[in-house]
């Protein structure tokens, strides 16, 4: 007997950075190819839409490494050529594009990431630490030169921003990061992401401070706002924690299935914006994996079927990898928790 009826067929899954953005994926070819003229197009398009231009920095900063920082760690020889690479090449040519440099800020970082890798500190060497902190050290003055070529624009802040869990800026750095950018655009997806990431346990800050941010964020947010997976989000990274560092188990498994108000949240979600009919967003995919995975860790497979079927193909790795020690198994994590969801009536 079928607890969730009959068994849903697996489908390919997809986990290119471009996703269903297919100007992006042909931008990336081209890029990995040695090409940078397509990226210089592509980011021209993107100066009047931060959302847009902050998953094409991401991405195009992904695309200079030779994996995506969220993959196993593998062995990059270094130090690394901060000359060689397309980036490198395209703001050498043109020096005073902001989008040569702030694409260059953001490559420089996650160059560093795949030297150091996405695992606990525990597991990365000292020569790859030492890498990691040169490449990161080298992206803060292209982070201040784009923002001087292009006064506007949150994305070289937002890429500072980036910087501040693994340099441990300080508090009053921190702030002034943030300033710069929610004065321009106060409701910046990435940014309200990664100032979650910097205030959360395993980097600089507390359960206590990362659940403050989600929650007050969420509470100011516009019906139909993204920033309504932040609470769920953060409830994803304190059970990654407590799982991995703290070994409580058992109390995340009753959090997760049990805790009113973590339902309140998923529940927030769900109808102050998957359900509200909300326009399209960067970090769309990203956003429904999130709420997905803790809708199905919560056992409310019926809730995340709808949401399963808006993914498609597009799985994240994270946080599906947060539910397995093993990486290879990710897909395998969502896979079972689609399956599940779509068997529901």
């Amino acid at each position: 007997m079928r607890l969730f009826g009959p068994r849903i067929p697996d489908i390919p899954l997809d986990d290119h950075l471009a996703q269903d953005n297919h100007r992006l994926r042909a931008v990336w070819n081209a890029v990995k190819g040695g090409d940078w003229r397509p990226a210089r197009d592509l980011m021209a398009d993107t100066r009047t839409d931060f959302d847009l231009r902050a998953k094409y920095v991401w991405v195009l900063g992904e695309a200079s490494a030779t994996t995506t920082w969220a993959g196993p760690r593998v062995d990059v020889p270094f130090p690394v050529d901060t000359t060689a690479s397309w980036a490198d090449r395209w703001a050498a040519a043109e020096p005073d594009n902001p989008d040569a440099i702030v694409v260059r800020a953001r490559s420089l970082v996650m160059r560093g990431w795949e030297v150091r890798g996405s695992g606990w500190a525990s597991t990365v060497g000292a020569d790859s630490f030492e890498e990691f902190h040169r490449l990161l050290v080298m992206s803060f003055p292209l982070c201040d030169e784009a923002a001087k070529l292009f006064p506007e624009d949150p994305s070289p802040w937002v890429t500072r921003l980036l910087l501040a869990s693994p340099l441990s800026f300080d508090s009053e750095l921190m702030e002034e990061t943030w300033d710069e950018i929610v004065a321009r655009d106060p409701h910046h997806r990435e940014a309200h992401n990664l100032k979650l990431m910097y205030l959360c346990q395993k980097w600089s800050g507390s359960h206590e401070a990362m659940f403050g941010f989600a929650r007050a964020a969420a509470a100011s947010a516009p019906h139909g706002s993204p920033l309504h997976i932040l609470p769920v989000q953060a409830n994803a990274e304190w059970a990654l924690w407590e799982e991995d560092r703290a070994g409580s188990e058992a109390r995340v498994r009753h959090v997760w299935k049990s805790d009113p108000r973590f339902h309140a949240e998923l529940d927030a979600a769900l109808n102050k914006w998957f359900r509200a009919n909300p326009e399209r967003h960067a970090m769309w995919y990203h956003d429904l994996n999130f709420l997905a995975y803790g809708l199905t860790r919560a056992g409310r497979y019926a809730d995340a079927k709808p949401v399963f079927e808006a993914i498609g193909p597009y799985y994240e790795q994270i946080p599906w990898g947060w539910a397995t020690t093993r990486f290879a198994d990710t897909d395998r994590v969502f896979l079972n928790a689609r399956r599940k969801a779509l068997s529901t009536g």
